[in-house]
C-alpha cells in the first residue's frame, strides 16, 4: 500500500513558528527570510535578530549632483556576507543633507544644516529630536565646518535612555529628559578639543585635546558631570614623536620617512569595553600607500604611553573610539584594527579596510562595497552594541 506523501506550503507556517525561528538568525539570513514570501514578510515585520557581535559598514548617499537618482538610503556591508551589500529603508532628502558626526549601536548622531543634531535608526527609521544648539541659535564661526564637530553618543537600545556631548566653542552635552545644552565645566581652562569617547560601564567621558595637553576625563555618575584628575592620562602627542624608536629599521631612516615617505597621520584615543583601559593610536600612511599603526596603553606604575603588541582577542573599532570582543566570532578579526580612512572614506575607497595587528596587512573590502553606490561618507559602527 503506497502512503501519498502531502506536499508542504511553507508560505502556510504558523507566523509565530517563524518568528520563533528567525529571532534566533543573523540580520543577513533575517533579510532573506523576508523576501521569500508575502506571508514570511509579514511575519518578520516586527522580528529583531539576535544580538549582533561584529562591525558593519554603512556608506551614507551623496548630497550633491552626481546622486543621480535622488538616492536617499545607505548602504550596508555585513562581513559576515562579504560578497553582497544591503539597503536600509527611505531615510529622506532631509537625512541626505545631514551629516553624521558620531555612531552607537544601530544610531547616528546626525547634523543637519542648521547645525542642529538629532539621533536616527536607519534600520528602523525611528527618531530622536535633539535641543536647538548654540551654533542654531547664534552665529557660528565661519570656518567651522560640520566634519569639524566633534561629539560622542551612547543610547540603550531599550529605554532610549541617551547621552550626547559635543563641542560648541566648548563642552556641553544633553541627555534623555533634558530640554537644552548643558555646559560641562572644566577646572584646568577650556583647550582646543578633537575628540570625545564615552565608556558607559564606567560612566565616564575620554576627551582628547590638541597639542600637548592630557587627556580630560569627566564622571556621569551624578547629576553634574565631574571632572576626573588628569594626572592618570598624561599628554598622548608626546609619544607621536616617538614612532620611530620603537622600530630600529625606521629609526635609522628617520629623515627618510618622514621628508621621503610620509603623507600623512592621525592620532585616536580609544577605551576597551573589555577591560576599561584607555588606548592611544597612532597611524601613518606612507607612499605606495602603505600603511602603519600602532596602539598605546598607559604604564600603571610610570604613568606613560606605552608599545602594545597585540590587542589579544580584541578589535579596535577606530569610528566609535572602542575595543570589543573578537574571539571565535566569524565576521569579525581579533587583534585588528577597522579602519575607514583619514576623511572617512569620502574620497579614497582604497582607505577603508581592515589592518591585521600581526601581520601588519590590510584586507581590502570586496569590490562590491564601492561598486553599489557613490557615497560620500563611511563609517563602521557595531549594531546592537550593548557595553
Amino acid at each position: 500500500m503506497t502512503q501519498n506523501k502531502k506536499k508542504v506550503n511553507w508560505s502556510e507556517l504558523c507566523p509565530e513558528l517563524v518568528q520563533c525561528v528567525f529571532e534566533r538568525l543573523s540580520f543577513t539570513n533575517l533579510k532573506r527570510g523576508r523576501s521569500v514570501c508575502s506571508s514570511w514578510r509579514t511575519a518578520l515585520r516586527g522580528c529583531v535578530p539576535k544580538r549582533n557581535q561584529i562591525p558593519w559598514l554603512i556608506l551614507f548617499p551623496q548630497n550633491d549632483n552626481n546622486n543621480e537618482n535622488n538616492n536617499t538610503s545607505c548602504v550596508l556591508f555585513v562581513p559576515e556576507d562579504r560578497d553582497k551589500t544591503y539597503k536600509t529603508r527611505d531615510l529622506g532628502a532631509y537625512f541626505v543633507k545631514s551629516s553624521c558626526v558620531a555612531t552607537y549601536g544601530s544610531w547616528l548622531l546626525m547634523l543637519d544644516t542648521l547645525w542642529n543634531l538629532y539621533i536616527i535608526n536607519p534600520l528602523t527609521g525611528e527618531r530622536i529630536d535633539l535641543p536647538t544648539t548654540d551654533y542654531a541659535q547664534y552665529e557660528r564661526p565661519s570656518d567651522i565646518k560640520p566634519q569639524d564637530l566633534v561629539a560622542c553618543l551612547w543610547i540603550d537600545d531599550i529605554s532610549k535612555d541617551y547621552l550626547v556631548a559635543c563641542v560648541m566653542g566648548y563642552p556641553v552635552f544633553t541627555k534623555k529628559g533634558n530640554h537644552s545644552w548643558r555646559r560641562i565645566s572644566s577646572r584646568y581652562g577650556e583647550g582646543r578639543y578633537k575628540q570625545m569617547v564615552y565608556q558607559p560601564t564606567s560612566q565616564q567621558l575620554y576627551v582628547r585635546r590638541y597639542y600637548n595637553y592630557p587627556v580630560k576625563v569627566w564622571s556621569f555618575s551624578g547629576d553634574d558631570p565631574q571632572q576626573v584628575s588628569e594626572d592618570n592620562y598624561p599628554p598622548v602627542e608626546y609619544a607621536f614623536w616617538d614612532f620611530l624608536s620603537k622600530d630600529k629599521e625606521l629609526y635609522l631612516k628617520e629623515e627618510e620617512f618622514y621628508v621621503k615617505e610620509y603623507v600623512d597621520s592621525r592620532l585616536y584615543i580609544a577605551v576597551s569595553t573589555v577591560s576599561g583601559q584607555v588606548l592611544k593610536v597612532v597611524n601613518v600612511l606612507q607612499k605606495f600607500k602603505r600603511w602603519r599603526f600602532l596602539v598605546y596603553k598607559m604604564h600603571p606604575v610610570e604613568l606613560t604611553w606605552e608599545v602594545v603588541d597585540s590587542l589579544g582577542d580584541e578589535a579596535l573599532i577606530l569610528d566609535m573610539g572602542i575595543t570589543v570582543v573578537a574571539k571565535d566570532i566569524p565576521g569579525i578579526k581579533r587583534n585588528s584594527i577597522y579602519f575607514s580612512g583619514l576623511d572617512n572614506g569620502s574620497t579614497n575607497p582604497d582607505h577603508i579596510f581592515v589592518f591585521d595587528l600581526t601581520t601588519h596587512e590590510i584586507e581590502p573590502l570586496p569590490q562590491c562595497v564601492f561598486s553599489s553606490v557613490r557615497f560620500s561618507d563611511a563609517r563602521w559602527f557595531f549594531p546592537g552594541l550593548d557595553a
